[in-house]
């Protein structure tokens, strides 16, 4: 695909988005969406092992823009082919998925961010559901995330009132996971991507698998589900070497097979 509003970067085993529309603050349009979800299917088959998000220039991304995205003959068509698939691909991928958050991360870019694996945010990065300012609701996760990621009550407060959360509060809450000075906010995120790479892929994407399915279903579905992923995994060449390694006593060295 011809990337035009994304940059897109493949480094061996690390695979990396940057939002790419910086004199729109990162606004999504329905082509970058597109871009983002051909990217993350060449993830798939190129056989990626962990995933980069982030924004360039002053913001992660400022939501959805508007002005692109209010033509539609069929709202609802639209964002299911678009945001929802986007969400269901990031939550579905079979490698951990890491948002940098630089600036801005508001709308559907603050759902984009919920649905990924980890979040570390710079110092002066700001979070938030503001659609409701524009007398709209969540669209695409943020309303099932929320409440279970930091309980009802901060949910509610975060989608009714529509207010910029400061990092340092998104921490405090649990919605991100570091806050870093802005000057460190790639490095950081390359660094931890580089410590997920270390881990066997298969059993992060089993634990990831695990999560989703433990978020519908009940604890003695949750217990067969969990076993019958471990039994996969003893299929794989990355529970060989786990053995292995611990009976030779020395660290693993993992491949994601």
């Amino acid at each position: 695909m011809d990337y035009r509003e994304i940059v897109f970067e493949l480094d061996g085993e690390l695979g990396t988005i940057r939002l790419n529309r910086t004199a729109k603050l990162n606004a999504f349009t329905f082509r970058m969406l597109s871009e983002i979800l051909d990217a993350f299917r060449v993830f798939e088959e190129g056989g990626v092992r962990a995933a980069l998000l982030t924004g360039e220039g002053k913001a992660f991304s400022a939501g959805d823009d508007l002005g692109d995205m209010g033509g539609g003959d069929d709202p609802f068509v639209d964002m299911r082919e678009y945001h929802h698939v986007l969400i269901k691909q990031v939550r579905g991928a079979g490698f951990p998925v890491v948002a940098a958050l630089n600036g801005y991360t508001f709308g559907a870019a603050f759902d984009l961010a919920l649905a990924c694996d980890f979040r570390i945010a710079a110092e002066s990065a700001e979070l938030g559901d503001v659609r409701v300012n524009r007398a709209m609701n969540s669209m695409s996760g943020t309303s099932y995330w929320l409440p279970r990621m930091i309980g009802v009550a901060r949910a509610t407060e975060i989608l009714l009132l529509g207010e910029r959360i400061p990092a340092g509060k998104a921490y405090a809450l649990g919605l991100v996971n570091q806050v870093v000075p802005d000057n460190e906010l790639l490095e950081t995120a390359q660094e931890f991507c580089q410590r997920l790479l270390e881990l066997p892929t298969l059993a992060l994407a089993a634990n990831k698998n695990c999560i989703n399915f433990g978020l519908e279903n009940t604890l003695d579905d949750s217990l067969a589900h969990e076993a019958g992923k471990l039994v996969e995994l003893f299929e794989s060449e990355d529970w060989v070497e786990g053995i292995a390694s611990f009976h030779e006593k020395r660290p693993p060295r993992y491949h994601g097979k």
